[in-house]
């Protein structure tokens, strides 16, 4: 029986992690919303923008009558801000949130409740409050996400502006070593069955852009143990720490949520959003690790929203499906997506051999075209193609297009441009 999910908000850099793991799950149909127009429009194809946010109080009500209308199973936050919410409102929520009790929820929301609920653990930073001597000293926000408003404190004047700013601060000694990610999963009793530890290498905007697996980290595992001991959490979790000037690694905060750079030790043999839904609901797994050097580098990607109808399509063979004598993949993986669609396509060809032998040979079937059109006469291609038809043309020759296009009137597009007629939502 499939599993009706619900991400929230759905485009954050979380929402879309947690889109890549569990799109291809048989038992998950994928559902989004969102408080402001972002991403999670062109990646969830059942999606909803609602106007409350995380703060207003009517975001309960409107999570409510999505999960009624959708018939919603469980609900997973993609937001720090959101998680103490469903916490706080577990009772009055329509559907299971992939959330933990709200006393955990609110420790782990504030980094002053973490260090004081860990204290005892020996894995916090000393405390470094006004007053204090030997600068330079660490101050964040204690209630926040990523890197924002953190910033090292090299004297006592700086460091009394930030204490009185309004703002609650975590004041801890400097941490000057590398920074670690470790991105830990749980069963449903909060039992932890693995935890994987992972350098964030570079980092733009709070967020690991390029991450790698450490090998051997007897104390970071020590620390995942430890933490997992004490908080129980359900699911997946992740930790943050630091190596201090002796390099022995302390801990910046504890997140009760899917990390968006799990992708890496997703890669490596846990579905960490999967699994938590699991968790969440009482069911039993196991996990699989998998061990070989991998890195993760991430970057800015487009996605596309093209306004095109169309009823076929007119497609080249060389040069466009076949480029540089294999085929294109691009091209291949939207051959089988139109057939599923029931789109016909025609291969309109000059090829200088029989277009079919060339097919067979780079074990392409001939059955994914409606017909293959093999012109040897210098017919332009457009006399193919029934004028008022909606129908689009690729062809990485400029001259073809140009001819289709002014002929015929349709969308025409080089490969390089074929990419937009995807679609990748879930």
């Amino acid at each position: 029986m499939s599993l009706n999910v619900l991400v929230f908000p759905c485009g954050s850099e979380i929402g879309l992690e947690i889109h890549a793991a569990l799109r291809h799950a048989k038992d998950i149909c994928l559902h989004g919303a969102s408080s402001v127009s972002d991403h999670g429009e062109f990646v969830y194809a059942r999606y909803r923008r609602i106007p409350a946010h995380a703060g207003s109080t009517e975001l309960l009500s409107q999570l409510n009558a999505l999960i009624d209308a959708w018939g919603i199973d469980i609900v997973v936050p993609a937001h720090d801000s959101v998680i103490p919410v469903l916490a706080d409102n577990r009772d009055r929520l329509h559907a299971r949130a992939m959330v933990p009790d709200p006393v955990l929820a609110a420790i782990c929301r504030n980094k002053n409740r973490t260090y004081e609920r860990l204290q005892g653990l020996g894995i916090v930073p000393h405390s470094a409050e006004p007053g204090t001597t030997g600068y330079p000293i660490f101050a964040k926000p204690a209630v926040g996400q990523g890197s924002q408003g953190a910033e090292r404190v090299d004297d006592a004047v700086r460091h009394r502006q930030l204490a009185d700013s309004g703002i609650e601060y975590v004041f801890s000694e400097y941490l000057p070593g590398t920074e670690y990610t470790v991105d830990c999963i749980s069963d449903g009793n909060g039992v932890l069955l693995h935890a994987a530890p992972r350098v964030r290498g570079r980092v733009k905007s709070g967020i690991s852009v390029r991450t790698e697996p450490v090998a051997d980290a007897p104390e970071l595992q020590s620390m995942a143990e430890t933490i997992a001991a004490e908080l129980c959490l359900k699911g997946a979790w992740f930790f943050q720490a630091r190596l201090d000037q002796h390099g022995v690694p302390k801990l910046l905060e504890v997140a009760p949520r899917i990390a968006g750079s799990m992708a890496l030790n997703r890669m490596r043999g846990i579905n960490y959003p999967l699994l938590s839904i699991y968790a969440h609901l009482g069911r039993t797994f196991s996990v699989m690790p998998q061990h070989y050097p991998l890195v993760m580098d991430r970057a800015l990607g487009n996605r596309w929203r093209a306004e095109l109808s169309y009823d076929r399509v007119y497609l080249d063979l060389d040069d466009t499906l076949l480029v540089r004598g294999s085929p294109e993949p691009l091209v291949m993986a939207l051959l089988y997506e139109w057939n599923a669609r029931n789109v016909p396509v025609v291969l309109v060809t000059r090829h200088a051999s029989a277009p079919e032998q060339t097919l067979a040979r780079h074990r392409i079937c001939v059955d994914l075209f409606e017909r293959i059109v093999h012109l040897r006469d210098g017919s332009p291609k457009s006399s193919v193609i029934t004028l008022g038809e909606a129908a689009i043309f690729i062809d990485d020759a400029f001259s073809e297009r140009a001819e289709v296009a002014s002929a015929r009137g349709i969308p025409v597009f080089d490969v390089d441009a074929v990419e937009q007629l995807r679609e990748v939502r879930a």
